[in-house]
């Protein structure tokens, strides 16, 4: 007597209905009807990440209020976004040791941001310095294979990067013109997050992604602008034009950080999204430190 087999599938003809070619395409007719029930599916990059974008409000806005508050109030909260930048940046840049990459981070970013404490970018370089040191540290005490080791590393450098640049605009805050400055750039970024709970309206008109992301950096450059403008009015210190170029530069910046990250598989996560969002804060403190500069 011939052994019965474990699957029907195993013996069916292609065409029959065991075979897997025939259930494969029920499987597709059942998911395209389903996808058609369900009406059309916003595009990935579409989808407002609620937890990115109230993590950005949040610190943008903790920027804002701690600069008018004085030089301490804005160095102890860009350690705090520091270490939340050291917490969730990791995932979203691809590293294979996100919680290792995470420890580095979080020690470089208490080094970094501490080395303003002098009111000057004196020590910064050699902060930044120890926290390459620190990185290439902890890939050498892992064992043989090392899968993912420049991705690993790039991942520690880009989030130390991202906590440098904040920390250069602490530095800056250290004049009243300075502080204005901070000020203009937290107000600039949490107006140009318009852009980004404006993406899955724009999407749904049917537009071409290219011309989407166009018409959404002009919303962010626009509310960046806006936002500036209103908050140099407020503080004083800052004319409107600088503070319009300050605040569509750093509206794009900051923008354009999230929109290039949107797609990552992290940004489905709470820790990614919190880590991408407050990068996307710190990152314009180069900007600000620059425009600074100018200014005084």
């Amino acid at each position: 007597m011939a052994p019965v087999p474990d699957d029907d599938a195993a013996t069916a003809r292609p065409g029959e209905p065991g075979s897997p070619h025939v259930r494969a395409s029920a499987a597709s007719g059942a998911s395209a009807a389903s996808g058609a029930s369900a009406g059309p599916v916003p595009p990935p990059a579409a989808v407002v990440r609620w937890v990115g974008a109230g993590a950005t409000l949040v610190a943008a806005l903790a920027i804002l209020l701690a600069a008018t508050a004085g030089y301490a109030a804005l160095l102890a909260v860009t350690l705090v976004l520091a270490l939340v930048v050291a917490w969730g940046w990791p995932p979203v840049a691809h590293s294979h040791t996100p919680d290792a990459t995470s420890v580095v981070l979080a020690l470089s970013a208490v080094a970094i941001v501490l080395s303003a404490a002098r009111d000057d970018l004196e020590w910064l370089a050699a902060a930044v310095a120890f926290g390459i040191l620190l990185s290439f540290a902890a890939q050498l005490i892992r064992p043989p294979q090392r899968e993912g080791l420049v991705l690993t590393l790039l991942a520690s450098f880009g989030g130390l990067v991202v906590i440098a640049s904040g920390t250069s605009a602490v530095v800056a805050a250290n004049s009243t013109t300075g502080a204005s400055v901070a000020a203009l750039g937290g107000a600039a970024v949490a107006a140009a997050l318009v852009a980004d709970l404006l993406a899955g309206v724009v999407a749904r008109t049917g537009r071409d992604e290219r011309v989407v992301g166009a018409l959404l950096a002009g919303v962010a450059l626009v509310a960046g602008v806006a936002g500036a403008v209103v908050t140099a009015a407020l503080v004083g210190d800052v004319s409107p034009g600088p503070a319009a170029l300050v605040g569509a530069v750093v509206g794009l910046v900051s923008w354009g950080l999230r929109r290039a990250l949107v797609l990552e598989p992290a940004m489905a996560t709470v820790r990614g999204q919190a880590g991408a969002a407050v990068a996307s804060v710190l990152v314009v403190g180069a900007v600000l430190h620059a425009a600074t500069t100018v200014l005084t």
